[in-house]
């Protein structure tokens, strides 16, 4: 009676064990999706921030390094902005080719959220500067 009480508790610890694991692989895996999907929306600057973070913390830069560092891509990311501005109209016949080929095998409703995911792209793209032609 007694080996058998004892092989019934290592099979419960091992099963509780297995579910445990199972349980947190699912709750992470899930989290991990939920952040992807956030991360995938993420707006332009919020994707150069994420840049940014990202590469002062695998850098393991110092308060003085960070602040160097920042300044750079600051004044850099202006330069940028100018010369995606004077891109844009490129840009702009790029993205219109593409819609001529999405839109006709949209359904209405794909469409109308294809329309709002759009306005939301071009919402994040910088500005045509004045006298960039």
């Amino acid at each position: 009676m007694a080996e058998g009480s004892r092989q019934f508790g290592a099979g419960s610890l091992v099963t509780v064990l297995i579910v445990g694991v199972g349980l947190g692989w699912l709750l992470s895996s899930r989290q991990a999706l939920l952040e992807r999907r956030a991360t995938d929306g993420a707006g332009f600057e919020e994707v150069r921030q994420r840049f940014a973070d990202e590469s002062m913390r695998r850098l393991d830069l110092s308060p003085e390094q960070r602040r160097v560092y920042l300044d750079a891509w600051e004044n850099g990311r202006r330069d940028f902005d100018l010369a995606l501005g004077r891109m844009r109209p490129d840009i702009d016949i790029v993205f219109q080719r593409i819609d001529d080929q999405v839109r006709p095998m949209l359904s209405p409703r794909q469409l109308a959220v294809y329309d709002r995911l759009e306005a939301e792209r071009r919402a994040h793209m910088p500005e045509r500067p004045a006298g960039a032609d």
